[in-house]
């Protein structure tokens, strides 16, 4: 199997625009069989700030103005309604996206049903059903930021964190990221324009926000998204349902609780217990992305083992970046389906990234075979996330990953640079010199 990278550029710009739209059809024709795109909960939220009805909206939503106001913008310029102006914003950004990441992975040494293989994903389907939410105009932005990040255009990247941090909170870790990132090829300039982008923002959301309503438990709105991570560890993690006389959603009366007095808040306790969000994370981990999270870590975990080029900014920005999104996923949330698909750059851009020091994907005729098999398998896990029952399904999933596993050790894609040694077993430059003159004599 050749790599993308091998195709000419004629074929590149056939498969850059078969993948796009192939992948812009799919999930635009499953997504509108789902729920209704503006009955989704807390879109409500987001059309009042597009309306300009700021003190309508609640925090932390009226700390994300700029999608709204883009889809405003859009409605007022080309004579739309407001929904129609969100329609049109989605339809932009999700070929952006798809687009870039596309672009990306036609130059990599990945195998050429890997397009496919992440055109077809579900997480494309949850990013356009979500479309009143700005991540998906967060992510085209985002995807603009790694095409640069590619180009090394570092001082782009810094002023794009302004825009960010008007269309997300979030952009905090987007910043931290990318300055641990690429700290060592960053200048001064860049890094003081980074920084003084994001704060930027961050004025500039304060004062747009300015009127808006206090947040459920009406505490201040560092504490409140501070307080989020281990309300969403006890629900989501260990399974117990939290309560606070502030916040009665889980339940009226909890089962238990005791005194804590801080502001509006007079008492913490608990629910009960339940497992039901830890199903709902187990089966969005393994169907929201196929088999490719089984594909990462196993092409990560070997090429650790292997001599190839210094992974380039891109890549490493990436595998944080979307480490770090993926394992916070459970603590920043309730809705972990949207809330894990904010690390698709690593499954999406970082994956492709990875095949590098892989060169011959496939080899014998047995190889192959298991290579194309294991494409497959990934596609069956897509549909099993798209069309079966909850429990079941997850049944399902859980099968075909270990069906998965087995072809991935058959295929094992191998390094063209070979297995790096030990520093005690590295031949000294003596004996390699030695060693060439045997071979020559």
């Amino acid at each position: 199997m050749l790599p993308m990278r091998a195709w000419s550029s004629r074929a590149r710009w056939i498969a850059l625009a078969s993948g796009v739209l192939s992948g812009a059809a799919l999930a635009v024709s499953i997504a509108v069989h789902e729920q209704p795109f503006f009955h989704i909960a807390d879109s409500s939220q987001y059309l009042r700030l597009a309306n300009g009805n700021v003190s309508g909206a609640m925090q932390p939503f009226a700390s994300r103005p700029l999608a709204p106001m883009v889809a405003r913008a859009l409605a007022a310029l080309l004579h739309l309604s407001i929904h129609s102006g969100f329609f049109v914003e989605a339809g932009i950004s999700l070929l952006v996206l798809l687009a870039v990441i596309c672009w990306l992975m036609l130059g990599t040494a990945a195998p050429r049903w890997m397009l496919i293989a992440v055109v077809v994903v579900p997480t494309w389907v949850t990013l356009v059903q979500n479309l009143v939410f700005p991540d998906l105009f967060y992510a085209a932005l985002l995807a603009l930021v790694l095409l640069l990040l590619d180009r090394n255009h570092l001082f782009a990247v810094a002023l794009m964190m302004f825009p960010l941090m008007l269309t997300r909170e979030s952009t905090s870790l987007t910043l931290l990221c990318f300055l641990l990132a690429a700290w060592s090829s960053l200048r001064w300039r860049d890094r003081i324009a980074a920084v003084v982008a994001a704060v930027a923002g961050s004025v500039v959301v304060s004062r747009l926000a300015a009127g808006a309503q206090p947040n459920v438990e009406h505490l201040p709105e560092a504490i409140y998204m501070l307080a989020k991570i281990p309300w969403n560890f006890l629900r989501n993690v260990v399974g117990v349902l939290p309560w606070s006389d502030a916040n009665t959603e889980l339940c009226k009366v909890p089962v238990w609780s005791f005194p804590f007095h801080f502001g509006p808040v007079h008492a913490l306790g608990v629910c009960g217990v339940s497992f039901h969000q830890q199903l709902v994370a187990i089966d969005v981990t393994l169907g929201n992305f196929g088999l490719l999270p089984l594909l990462l870590v196993w092409l990560w975990w070997r090429s650790r083992r292997y001599a190839g080029p210094k992974r380039s900014l891109l890549l490493r920005f990436t595998l944080l970046y979307g480490a770090v999104s993926f394992l916070l996923a459970p603590v920043i949330g309730a809705g972990f389906l949207h809330l894990v698909g904010y690390a698709w750059p690593l499954f999406l851009v970082a994956l492709p990234q990875l095949f590098a020091p892989f060169q011959r994907v496939s080899g014998t005729n047995r190889r192959a075979a298991a290579a194309v098999g294991f494409f497959g398998v990934h596609l069956a896990v897509c549909g099993a996330a798209f069309w079966t029952v909850f429990l079941p399904g997850i049944g399902l999933e859980l099968a075909l990953w270990a069906m998965g596993f087995l072809l991935l050790r058959v295929w094992s894609p191998e390094a063209e640079n070979g297995p790096i040694l030990p520093p005690s077993q590295r031949p000294k430059p003596a004996q390699i010199h030695s060693s060439s003159m045997v071979k020559s004599a």
